[in-house]
C-alpha cells in the first residue's frame, strides 16, 4: 500500500506536464518555421580592408561597457554606401619653429616670402628641468623685426610692422596662449628678418613661433593614411609644393596624443615618402585621441626661400580583432531575420558591428532597406556577434531576394578604431 501514494502523485504531476506541453506548442511550431543558412563572406574588392594577424592590444580600453546594444535604422534615400577614406590631404601657407628665450633676445631668423606675413609668438609649458615652467607671455611693444636684407637698425625695425596684437585682443578671437602677433606691413619686401624680443626674457624658457603667409601661391600639400596599423613600420605620404618643380627633402616628426614628439627618418620610395617607424616609442601611450604627424620643408622658388610646415592627424591601432569568413543567416518564410558572425579576438573587449541590408527591385537593381548596428563585450570563450534585421521593414520596402549584405564594418570600440570594411560583404541565399 505504500506505493500509491506516489503513483497517485505521478498521475497528479502528468496532467500538469501535458498542460506545460500544450503551452509551449505554438512557440514550436513558430520556430520549425525558421531555417538557417551559412555562407562564406564574399571575396574582398578594391577599397576593402581587413586585419590578417590578431593582435592583443597593450593599452587600457576606452569603452568597457558591457551593455549588450542593437540598432535598426532607415538611411535617406539619397544616402549612398561608399567605403571610408583611408587617406586625406592638408594644406598648409605656415611654418613653425621652436625658440628659446636666449635666442629671442638675440634675435631669430625667419625667411619671409611674401608681404602682410602674421608672425605669432606664444609661450610655451617647459619641463625639461624636471619641473613644469610656464613661459612669460611677451608684450607687442617689445618685438622688433629688422630686415637683414637691407642692413636696416632696429630703429626702423616699425617700418616693417603694420599692427600689433596683445594677448587680451588674441583671447577674443579665441586665442588663448597667452601669444602676442604682429602683421607685417604691405610694403614689406621678401627676404631674411630677424625677430627680436627686447625685454630680458628666461634663457630656457620656450617660445613657439608661427609665422602665416595668408593667401600664398606656395602651398605645402601633404597627404597620408589616416590609420595606421601597430604592426606597420612605415608611413607613406606624398608632399608637393605648388606653384614649384623643385625637388624636395622634407623632414619628419610624429606627436602623440600625450604631446610627445618622436622624429622619423624619411626614406624616397618611388616619388612616395616613407615615415620610418621605430619598434620603441612607434605607439601612442592611450587610446585617447589622434596621432599627427608634421612635415617640414625648405625650398627656394624664384629666388625666395620658402619654408613650409604641414600637419595631419591619422589614427594609430592594434589589429585586435577580424571577422571569421562562416556566417550564418536566419530566415522565416524567405525573410532574413538575422545574421550570426563570429570573431576571431586576441583579447576581451568591446567591438562593433554595422553593415546596411539591400533588396532587389523591379528593374533589378540593388536598393537599400536598413542599417543595422550592434556592440558588445567579447570574451575568448564567446566572441559571437549578430546583426538583427527587421522583416517588417524588409516586406513594406517591396524589395525582393537575393538580400544583400554591404558596408560591413567592424570596430574595436576599446580603442576608438575601424578594423575592417566590406563593401559587399554577403550574398544571402535561402
Amino acid at each position: 500500500m505504500k506505493i500509491f501514494p506516489l503513483v497517485l502523485v505521478t498521475l497528479s504531476i502528468m496532467p500538469l506536464l501535458t498542460a506545460c506541453q500544450d503551452e509551449t506548442a505554438t512557440p514550436a511550431a513558430d520556430t520549425q518555421a525558421q531555417s538557417f543558412t551559412q555562407a562564406s563572406l564574399s571575396a574582398p574588392q578594391q577599397g576593402d580592408f581587413s586585419v590578417t594577424d590578431v593582435t592583443e592590444p597593450q593599452l587600457p580600453p576606452i569603452n568597457t561597457s558591457r551593455d549588450s546594444l542593437s540598432f535598426i535604422s532607415v538611411p535617406a534615400n539619397t544616402f549612398i554606401i561608399s567605403p571610408p577614406a583611408e587617406s586625406h590631404s592638408s594644406s598648409s601657407d605656415e611654418y613653425w619653429t621652436t625658440v628659446t628665450g636666449t635666442e629671442l633676445n638675440r634675435g631669430v631668423s625667419l625667411s619671409i616670402s611674401q608681404a602682410s606675413s602674421v608672425i605669432r609668438i606664444s609661450p610655451r609649458a617647459d619641463t625639461s628641468s624636471g619641473t613644469l615652467m610656464h613661459s612669460q607671455a611677451i608684450s607687442p611693444d617689445k618685438i622688433q623685426l629688422i630686415n637683414l636684407d637691407n642692413k636696416s637698425s632696429a630703429s626702423k625695425s616699425s617700418s616693417n610692422i603694420h599692427s600689433l596684437a596683445d594677448p587680451q585682443a588674441l583671447a577674443t578671437a579665441g586665442l588663448t596662449d597667452d601669444s602676442s602677433a604682429l602683421t607685417m606691413s604691405s610694403s614689406a619686401k621678401p627676404g631674411k628678418y630677424l625677430l627680436k624680443v627686447s625685454v630680458p626674457l628666461a634663457a630656457k624658457s620656450s617660445y613657439l613661433v608661427n609665422v602665416k603667409e595668408k593667401h600664398s601661391p606656395y602651398q605645402l600639400k601633404l597627404t597620408s593614411k589616416f590609420r595606421v596599423s601597430s604592426q606597420a613600420r612605415s608611413l607613406d605620404f606624398n608632399v608637393s609644393l605648388t606653384n614649384s618643380d623643385q625637388a624636395l627633402r622634407p623632414t619628419a616628426s610624429l606627436k602623440h596624443a600625450d604631446a610627445s614628439y618622436q622624429t622619423l627618418k624619411l626614406v624616397s620610395n618611388n616619388g612616395q615618402w616613407q615615415a620610418q617607424l621605430a619598434d620603441t616609442l612607434a605607439m601612442p601611450s592611450s587610446n585617447q585621441g589622434l596621432s599627427e604627424i608634421q612635415i617640414d620643408i625648405k625650398a627656394r622658388v624664384n629666388g625666395i626661400e620658402v619654408i613650409r610646415t604641414v600637419k595631419t592627424a591619422f589614427k594609430q591601432f592594434v589589429p585586435s580583432a577580424k571577422i571569421q569568413q562562416q556566417v550564418n543567416t536566419r530566415w522565416r518564410e524567405g525573410i532574413p531575420l538575422r545574421i550570426d558572425f563570429t570573431l576571431d579576438i586576441a583579447e576581451e573587449g568591446r567591438f562593433a558591428l554595422s553593415g546596411y541590408l539591400t533588396g532587389r527591385d523591379a528593374s533589378g537593381q540593388d536598393k537599400m532597406i536598413l542599417k543595422t548596428e550592434s556592440a558588445n563585450w567579447l570574451t575568448l570563450d564567446d566572441s559571437a556577434m549578430s546583426l538583427k534585421l527587421d522583416p517588417q521593414l524588409i516586406q513594406e520596402s517591396g524589395l525582393s531576394a537575393p538580400f544583400k549584405l554591404m558596408g560591413l564594418e567592424l570596430k574595436d570600440q576599446g580603442q576608438m578604431a575601424r578594423l575592417s570594411y566590406q563593401q559587399e560583404a554577403l550574398i544571402l541565399q535561402q
